[in-house]
């Protein structure tokens, strides 16, 4: 390498590493009391050279010029007075100890190394998340001040500041959703409105939005397609699967039956918006949480098919679920006939919080089928082991007003250490009409 090269490597290798060295002390800086608290503490930010990400290059035997060029950038940053330096003992201006940066020359530091003030930058990400503050949904309002205050604190917490574009989206997006009123849609139809790419959503922007659901929201869900479902989006169109005697109206085309249609049916989003009114001959609804379980109700019950309407709820029931069983809620007590309406589901903390929001908010007189304490102790070795973390949710549940009534199932939950998934259950055995 000829002279200008030399000279070249040279300027640029003292570039980096004094642009790099800043860097590192400002981010000492910036973890400390003093930066919380804005005003100098009794120790400079600094570091050992030794235990540093520099002293691979500092100590390369192979390449002696590294030490001295470092050495250089440090006693010029020191004649600067933006840092402090200690030496080795007897080996002054030949072996750095520690480096310090000196209080009153921070601004001159975070201007020489190229890096955004981290006050700035929480600043900006303040700014940025402003108009949520006034978001129709109250619970991501009280996110967003939340959020507010604890940036104007210096408190960070799981925040990304480097990504003020990404945080731009997630604005964008939460302030589309409200829009949707009751409606659920695709996230490609979704992401293609607001940003014009069909996967931009999925891409760049959906894992930090259900981030902010599920910290924001007094909601529990399981999955994320339950979570999506909360606030209008999905990834694929949702139905309502059903198997029985039930009549429904539609608007413009009289009455329809599907109680021929064996084996159940699944009715799309478009056809519920149309119907307007339900009715059954049904003596039982049965709601059931998974769907091998209810395809295994129809193929196992087939001889009650014309007694029993049977409708699967996906885990958490969906936005279209739940208007249509608000509809079914309505029709049956306003019916003569009374029907007997239950549900099956996991014996587990989500199967219990599927049931009481289907009590509470649709069918108040349901019960629940086979979510008991002896069928978890009959299949027991059928049963998933609980964690740790897991039994510690349940020994919350068991203080929370709203599970009163799973007492007994929960404090066995919590003896044998388990929790049954319907699947577990390979026989329906049981003779429902003495149930009912």
């Amino acid at each position: 390498m000829d002279q200008i090269g030399i000279d070249r490597q040279e300027e640029e290798f003292k570039q980096y590493f004094s642009r790099k060295l800043l860097s590192v002390l400002l981010d000492k800086y910036e973890q400390s009391q003093s930066f919380q608290s804005g005003e100098p503490g009794k120790q400079r930010p600094q570091f050992v050279m030794s235990k540093s990400p520099f002293n691979l290059d500092y100590t390369d035997e192979m390449d002696f010029m590294k030490r001295q060029w470092m050495n250089d950038v440090m006693i010029r940053l020191e004649l600067q007075g933006i840092i402090a330096l200690k030496w080795v003992k007897f080996r002054s201006f030949q072996e750095v100890e520690r480096i310090y940066l000196n209080w009153d020359m921070i601004a001159k530091a975070y201007s020489l190394s190229e890096k955004m003030p981290l006050r700035d930058k929480f600043n900006r990400l303040r700014d940025i998340l402003e108009p949520l503050l006034l978001h129709p949904w109250s619970w991501i309002a009280e996110w967003a001040e939340k959020v507010r205050i604890g940036l104007l604190e210096g408190k960070a917490s799981y925040l990304d500041l480097d990504s003020p574009s990404g945080y731009a989206d997630l604005v964008r997006a939460l302030l589309q959703l409200p829009k949707l009123g009751e409606k659920v849609i695709s996230l490609r139809l979704f992401s293609q409105q607001v940003f014009q790419d069909s996967k931009h959503l999925e891409r760049e922007v959906l894992k930090r939005l259900l981030s902010v659901v599920k910290q924001a929201s007094a909601e529990q869900r399981e999955t994320d397609e339950e979570w999506l479902d909360l606030i209008g989006l999905s990834r694929n169109p949702q139905y309502v699967y059903l198997c029985g005697p039930l009549r429904l109206r539609i608007k413009d085309e009289g009455w329809i039956s599907t109680e021929k249609l064996m084996g159940g049916v699944g009715l799309s989003s478009q056809t519920i918006e149309l119907v307007k009114d339900i009715s059954t001959e049904a003596g039982r609804i049965i709601t059931i949480e998974n769907l091998a379980s209810y395809h295994q109700w129809i193929e196992q019950r087939e001889h009650y098919a014309s007694e029993e309407l049977v409708i699967y709820t996906g885990g958490f029931p969906h936005r279209l679920l739940q208007y249509f069983l608000s509809l079914l809620s309505l029709a049956i007590y306003k019916s003569d006939r009374p029907k007997f309406i239950m549900h099956w589901g996991d014996i587990d903390l989500g199967g219990i919080r599927i049931f009481e929001f289907l009590r509470n908010q649709l069918f108040p007189s349901l019960e629940p089928l086979w979510m008991n304490s002896a069928v978890l102790l009959k299949y027991e070795q059928q049963a998933a082991p609980i964690s740790n973390e897991y039994a510690s949710q349940i020994q919350a549940a068991l203080h929370d007003p709203r599970y009163l009534g799973w007492t007994q199932v929960l404090q066995t939950m919590l003896e044998c250490r388990k929790r049954l998934e319907q699947e577990g259950i390979s026989e329906i055995e049981f003779n429902l009409n003495e149930k009912f």
